[in-house]
């Protein structure tokens, strides 16, 4: 009976070991294929400046601001993007940074270059301040050419 007990522990630990090696592979598969693929690491924070760089010899900027008034029951939003040449359509999605919540679509008006959005930022109910990332994209596909870094927010 020992016997037995020592082999099914000798085979969970066998079992647990894999695992773990593959959960850290993949970690560090991932890590390198977004270095390959130039996945920004350092971010911009858009309540803090407004987020510039220089796109297909094109200067592009991204703002926010809290428009959000004392009737409201939740903070809104206002982005403000200048992206000369951009692809068409250009869709913005916000993405939970801290937390995964879903991806949520949020629809820009055009005017010539420039774009603008109001929404408010889906509520948290873990109570803490929630951080988003703002990713542009053509229609549903990721801009080829990204913003040399991530665009985030922090929704209270």
């Amino acid at each position: 009976m020992i016997r037995g007990i020592r082999a099914s522990g000798l085979k969970i630990g066998l079992i647990v070991g894999v695992i773990a090696v593959a959960v850290l592979a993949l970690r560090w598969l991932d890590g390198s294929n977004s270095e390959k693929t130039g996945q920004q690491t350092s971010t911009c924070n858009l309540q803090q400046s407004d987020c510039d760089w220089q796109q297909q010899g094109q200067s592009w900027r991204v703002s926010l601001s809290d428009i959000t008034t004392n009737n409201d029951t939740e903070n809104n939003y206002r982005l403000d993007i200048v992206a000369p040449g951009a692809p068409q359509p250009l869709l913005v999605v916000l993405r939970g940074e801290s937390m995964y919540m879903g991806e949520y679509p949020v629809p820009l008006v055009r005017e010539g270059n420039d774009y603008y959005a109001e929404f408010s930022a889906p509520f948290c109910t873990t109570g803490d301040a929630m951080i988003w990332r703002v990713d542009l994209q053509k229609g549903m596909t990721p801009l080829g050419d990204q913003p040399p870094f991530r665009l985030v927010f922090q929704a209270d």
